[in-house]
């Protein structure tokens, strides 16, 4: 099989790159690395990937391979993708057909996530300092709201095919108040990739090149600018477009999310819903806890920083929206939207008041608008790439964690709040 493979392998990669010019020494051979030899991109890597799981008829988990240890790797090359082939085919890893929840075992009280541990959780997290008083809001725009592992990454990138809306990768912007702040908090080996939403929202907004955007990006931190400053020059090259600004991170404090009502005019708000177990095991798959400073202690295990997670940001949102009217927010679910697609995303084109486009229900079309192509390689992507290794909206994604949660282990206060959501206890 591994010669097999290795000759496979090798054929897609020669017709891929056959239009690209390279400039080898010798044939493409199993020691090139993908980018440094072979200048591949993101966008690059999935097409890769999705044409061996067409060659070898099987969904292989490309996740595991391109993330390790919470980071995204630097690079790959052919002979560690055919080993990773070869083995995920040789082993029983590829994941069986969805099945169902199984009657859950009951846990220990003691186990489960209670209010003490809700407390410990949130005293870990660093208190941003409430919202300055602004006498100038900037115009409306619109934000997701919604714990990590939500699926928001694929909303936005529905969202971002409507050509009245501008939705860009996460620009962790409303968590500082400045720019400098920003950028000494991210820069640095994990966060680093952060910083990329905002230089790709630059690249799209004034069509211009990663060099030039950059250098906007780096005057704006040496002038000073506030976080709302940047919104507004954003802004203001947009047009009639509405600026969607996707930042799971916002829900950690709920002193974030109110900067979006300080400094906004009539912002709009997505509550974007998922069960709490498909949030849990998608938490848990990305290791997330490790690129987080607070979650940086063993003092619960990760599935208990997931739920953690989950629940806190529940609740800072629904307190949050609590102050909002109710004509501007929208509660929609995750499950819904994989498995009612052009229902869903009518009702909330409706809400947001712009027109519905087909188009929007292929999300993995139009890599350029959508900017699902990255600034650079893969290694320096923000957001969820597990996104781009599907090539369609799939409902199977709703139920996925029904294979690995067979016991009830969330505690009564995840509970309440999944229940109000409108999800039931099992």
């Amino acid at each position: 099989m591994r010669q097999k493979l290795e000759v496979t392998i090798l054929e897609l990669i020669e017709a891929m790159t056959e239009e690209w010019e390279l400039e080898l020494d010798e044939d493409i051979s199993l020691g090139n690395k993908l980018i440094d030899d072979l200048g591949f991109s993101s966008v690059d890597f999935v097409q890769f990937f999705v044409a061996i799981e067409d060659e070898v008829q099987q969904k292989l988990g490309f996740h595991d391979l391109i993330m390790v240890d919470g980071k995204y790797i630097d690079d790959l090359s052919i002979t560690e993708i055919v080993t990773f082939v070869e083995g995920k085919l040789n082993s029983s890893q590829i994941e069986p057909p969805v099945a169902a929840l199984v009657q859950p075992a009951k846990l220990d009280e003691q186990a489960k996530i209670n209010s003490a541990k809700v407390a410990l959780f949130q005293k870990a997290i660093p208190i941003p300092s409430a919202p300055l008083p602004v006498t100038d809001k900037n115009p409306p725009a619109i934000f997701i709201l919604c714990p990590s592992r939500s699926g928001s990454t694929l909303l936005r990138v529905v969202l971002a095919g409507n050509p009245q809306l501008f939705a860009p990768p996460e620009l962790h912007l409303l968590s500082f108040e400045t720019l400098t702040q920003r950028k000494v908090a991210l820069n640095n080996e994990v966060n680093a990739h952060l910083l990329n939403g905002t230089i790709r929202a630059l690249m799209q907004a004034k069509g211009c090149g990663l060099e030039e955007a950059q250098a906007i990006m780096a005057d704006c931190e040496q002038k000073g600018f506030s976080s709302k400053d940047f919104y507004y020059l954003l802004q203001q090259s947009l047009g009639d477009r509405t600026l969607v600004d996707k930042t799971p991170s916002y829900a950690y404090h709920i002193n974030f999310l109110k900067r979006s009502e300080a400094n906004f005019t009539n912002a709009l708000y997505i509550h974007l819903l998922r069960h709490p177990y498909g949030a849990i095991r998608s938490f848990e798959d990305a290791k997330l806890d490790r690129l987080l400073p607070f979650m940086q202690s063993d003092t619960f295990s990760r599935r208990e920083y997931a739920e953690l997670a989950w629940l806190v940001c529940q609740q800072n949102i629904l307190d949050f929206l609590k102050a909002v009217p109710a004509h501007r927010q929208f509660q929609v679910k995750f499950e819904d939207l994989v498995c009612q697609p052009t229902i869903t995303v009518k009702q909330i084109c409706e809400f947001l008041g712009v027109n519905f486009y087909p188009t929007m229900l292929d999300p993995y079309q139009e890599k350029s608008q959508r900017m699902t192509d990255g600034v650079e390689a893969v290694s320096k992507m923000s957001g969820d790439l597990k996104f781009y290794l599907h090539r369609e909206i799939e409902s199977n994604m709703a139920y996925r964690w029904q294979q690995f949660h067979t016991t009830d282990f969330l505690g009564d206060d995840t509970w309440q709040v999944a229940e109000l959501m409108g999800y039931q206890r099992v």
